[in-house]
């Protein structure tokens, strides 16, 4: 019997820069579509949140069938499915089987997965074993590898998307003549080369985007990639909790004098959003969307693990930018995030946990011309309240948030 990733199914999107999936709504109702990052790790979150998915796939839970699901990268942790051959169905049964009766509903073509930094990583610096194997440690995953992000293209259940951009395409409701495009892009990638090898990936968005210009019907862009346009959590400096204030607070992880580990580790692995190539990264995305000459309305990103809603209406004079960007990093694991400062930045931390976001995902339900946005909480099934009461957002076609 072969391993589980080696049965394959369609055609992954390698190198593909025009995959499309079309998923046909039930009659009248609205495209609906979860996105959750950050999954990777065995455990009791990762099976709450994905006994919350089939349940809503199921109708056991109130929030409405999801169409489509999207994994934002750190599919596998700590070095994605770089690991020794005999491993790798092992891992991918004890991560993504909890999903199984989800996939299987939705089918290959309607769950789609892009690459993390994890997924890129080689191996880790330091592995030991202590007490006879009772104690195994693990830490600091390094290097470059491409081998398990092949694995995980071969894996039957998604749709796995690396390297070059993609594009993911749906009708917003059944019979409706609004489409919904995902484009998916690999920021992973470029923070692990060097930036004279980016231009590939960038000419094949903005194609995407040229062509997307020109055909009728797309009212919804969505840019999906596994890193943050802006984050106010770890990686974006708000890690510290102060017990005086009773909240999180920030400390620049680009600063030599008041952070010198994190500004070194940044000078060989770029993953925090000052990082002078994470910048060069976002900037160069930038550049692009604002040639394309079609707005993309929201970004939808994992990479810190925390639950986030940020409003950011001046993104540099970019008019096609996105100006709301959604992080949903908390399927596995949960830490630091900035408490609520509404209107700007919603966010979902437990004050109890000193700070630490509360675990789940995002749902997205495209109705009408306005697109709904809801956290739900993994453990109890609840809608979040993201700071100031708020538990839902709506988005207009030009990317605003409404009040």
């Amino acid at each position: 019997m072969k391993p589980l990733y080696l049965f394959l199914i369609g055609v992954t999107a390698l190198s593909c820069s025009h995959q499309q999936s079309i998923h046909e709504p039930a009659e009248g109702k609205p495209l609906t579509v979860i996105a959750i990052g950050d999954a990777g790790e065995p455990g009791n979150l990762l099976r709450d949140n994905a006994k919350l998915v089939e349940n809503m796939y199921s109708g056991r839970h109130s929030a409405g069938l999801p169409d489509a699901m999207f994994f934002l990268g750190d599919n596998f942790y700590p070095t994605g499915l770089n690991v020794p051959t005999d491993e790798v169905d092992k891992k991918i049964k004890k991560t993504l089987g909890p999903f199984r009766e989800t996939f299987e509903a939705l089918g290959k073509k309607n769950v789609h997965a892009v690459a993390g930094n994890h997924d890129y990583y080689a191996r880790n610096a330091i592995e030991k074993s202590l007490l006879f194997g009772l104690i195994n440690i693990a830490a600091g995953p390094v290097g470059f590898s491409d081998r398990g992000n092949q694995r995980a293209s071969e894996i039957e259940w998604w749709t796995y998307h690396r390297n070059m951009p993609a594009q993911v395409v749906y009708p917003s409701s059944r019979g409706g003549k609004d489409s919904v495009q995902f484009i998916i892009f690999d920021s992973a990638l470029p923070l692990r080369t060097d930036m004279t090898t980016w231009k590939p990936a960038l000419d094949s968005l903005r194609r995407i985007l040229a062509v997307s210009a020109n055909r009728p019907g797309i009212s919804w862009r969505i840019l999906i990639q596994h890193h943050p346009w802006y984050s106010v959590g770890d990686h974006g400096g708000y890690s510290v909790w102060d017990d005086e204030a009773n909240s999180i607070t920030y400390l620049s992880n680009c600063d030599k004098d008041s952070n010198a580990v994190r500004w070194f580790m940044n000078t060989i692995d770029p993953e925090d959003v000052c990082a002078g190539k994470y910048q060069a990264m976002l900037n160069a995305l930038r550049s692009v969307v604002l040639a394309g000459g079609v707005k993309i309305q929201l970004t939808l990103a994992g990479h810190d693990h925390t639950l986030q809603l940020l409003s950011y209406p001046d993104d540099g004079g970019c008019s096609n930018c996105p100006k709301v960007h959604v992080v949903s990093g908390a399927g596995s694991e949960m830490k630091h995030v900035k408490f609520p400062s509404p209107p700007r930045e919603f966010t979902a931390p437990q004050r109890d946990k000193k700070g630490e976001s509360r675990g789940g995902f995002a749902q997205l339900r495209f109705e009408n011309d306005k697109l709904r946005i809801v956290f739900f909480d993994g453990q109890n099934g609840e809608m979040i309240d993201m700071g100031g009461g708020t538990r839902e957002f709506w988005i207009d076609k030009d990317g605003r948030l409404l009040p």
